[in-house]
């Protein structure tokens, strides 16, 4: 139960990555002289109010493909709690620019899944090549870039080319690092204020700028007429993520504890959901935003928007039964299927469905069965039994570091899951959104296959349907190479979503 990290790690990303771009015509002397190089800054991360971990930056000058280029490189910790397991994650991102700020190269390192994650990524004539590595395994990919798309050290140099004065407006591209696509962002300068660092007031300027994601995702930095970053925010619905500049010290001194699930579960109101439930209905309210874009409807569930209040509605859901004689013979005809359900079918970076070791053990568990319905019930149950070690240690495990591990929570069972079931040819896609556990509603992530239609399982739970408690936020799409876009739900929910259960 815990994509609330992904959502943590994207966030980090925005605040490191927040890049503005717009086509300037440059003189790279110039360029030199603005950024003042070699730059070194240290910065404290507060999340909740507490500091949670620190983040360093260095801009200098290199040498890439035979020319001079801007290098900056941040790498960013972050340490947060889950009831009794504590999490330390780790990320470094080096980018490359040229003297006329086009990007030219990047890599990015981390450790959310409990080993190391290397992307690294060249862009040429407005594409970008990308290889994935993970788990012994590399992928490659390629994104088509707007050629006016560049990277966040250039934000102070368009400030300042353009015009750093309050109310002026610029629509711009991102190339974001973690989503690895660019993004419409909206910027604006919003005013002229001061800031205490060290003793002394500076003079700065709050630029807000908004990325065209998950609803819009706003930013805010307080840059100086020099072009120098004093503190960028996230103010998240109540989860608010800040970077401040400070000294090594202070950045690498001791953090708090800021326990991630006690601080975005759900109480509801109203009646006690029953575990094993067929059947929900329940009240809902977003404080902010338009609620049929924050909940999804399928098949399982449907949400009935309040005909004064967009941010109001009814849902219901409801868990279909399931004929075993209609689900269709292993392996599947997906000629007859269209193309939807080949891509459920395919690896990905944390999907290893291809991997040799996956597939055997996927065979072993069937024992010969061929009737889809019952393969994925026998998947199920044997992912439940044998992933024991039911912790929080890992930020994310891929499904092949699940198998040989045997550990984790919601996010290790659904990935592993659904690499054995499409390893065998059943098309699986995961959802996220939130369940009912003990007292209250807990950001979550589940499975669901193909089985003549779609169903939703429940390997972390044993579960083999996904019972009426589960209120799906995202997903059913396939995933990134990054999956960050099941953060999506939460994003949109966070510390804004509330919950009457009627039945």
């Amino acid at each position: 139960m815990k994509h609330i990290e992904f959502t943590v790690m994207f966030l980090l990303g925005i605040l490191q990555c927040s890049s503005l771009g717009g086509a300037v015509t440059v003189d790279p002397a110039e360029v030199e002289r603005m950024f003042r190089l070699p730059q070194d800054d240290w910065l404290t991360l507060e999340l909740m109010g507490t500091k949670a971990g620190y983040a360093h930056i260095v801009m200098d000058n290199a040498v890439y493909g035979g020319e001079d280029v801007l290098r900056t490189r941040i790498d960013m910790v972050i340490e947060v709690k889950r009831g009794d397991w504590g999490l330390r994650f780790e990320n470094t991102r080096i980018s490359y620019v040229g003297m006329d700020l086009v990007p030219r190269r990047f890599v990015l390192t981390s450790n959310e899944t409990g080993a190391e994650k290397r992307v690294e990524g060249r862009i040429e004539d407005g594409i970008a090549y990308i290889d994935t590595t993970l788990a012994g395994k590399t992928s490659h990919s390629r994104k088509s870039i707007p050629p006016h798309a560049i990277f966040e050290q250039t934000i102070p140099y368009h400030l300042l080319k353009e015009g750093m004065a309050t109310g002026n407006e610029y629509q711009l591209q991102v190339f974001n690092l973690d989503l690895l696509q660019s993004v419409d962002t909206k910027v604006k300068v919003i005013r002229e204020d001061i800031l205490d660092y060290e003793g002394d007031s500076i003079p700065v300027y709050m630029v807000e700028y908004t990325m065209d994601i998950m609803g819009g995702l706003r930013t805010v930095a307080w840059i100086t007429s020099e072009g120098r970053t004093y503190r960028t925010e996230v103010p998240l619905m109540g989860f608010p993520l800040v970077l401040t500049k400070t000294d090594m010290q202070t950045a690498l001194g001791d953090s708090g504890h800021v326990d991630v699930i006690l601080n975005t579960k759900i109480y509801a109101q109203g009646k006690q959901p029953t575990t094993n439930s067929p059947r929900l209905r329940a009240a809902l309210r977003l404080e902010k935003g338009i609620l049929k874009d924050a909940v999804m409807t399928n098949r399982r569930q449907t949400i009935i928007i309040a005909d004064d209040s967009p941010n109001m509605g009814v849902l219901k859901i409801d868990v279909p039964s399931i004929d075993v004689s209609k689900a269709p013979s292993l392996p599947l005809s997906l000629e007859e299927s269209g193309n939807e359900l080949v891509q459920f079918l395919k690896p990905s970076v944390y999907i290893q469905a291809d991997h040799a070791a996956i597939r055997m053990k996927a065979v072993d568990i069937l024992g010969g069965e061929t009737n889809a319905w019952k393969a994925a019930t026998k998947l199920c149950h044997w992912v439940f039994e044998n992933v024991s070690d039911k912790n929080y240690q890992t930020g994310f495990g891929s499904s092949l570091q699940t198998l040989n591990s045997l550990e984790g929570d919601c996010t290790e069972h659904t990935v592993l899951f659904i690499a054995l079931a499409r390893s065998i040819g059943i098309p699986s896609r995961i959802c996220a959104g939130i369940v009912f556990q003990r007292d209250a509603f807990y950001y979550h992530f589940w499975p669901e296959i193909y089985a003549g239609e779609w169903i939703a399982m429940e390997p972390t739970l044993g579960q083999l349907q996904a019972d009426a408690n589960h209120i799906q936020l995202a997903g059913s799409t396939l995933e990134s190479d990054s999956m960050l876009e099941y953060g999506e739900g939460v994003l949109r929910t966070l510390n804004q979503l509330e919950i009457e259960v009627i039945e």
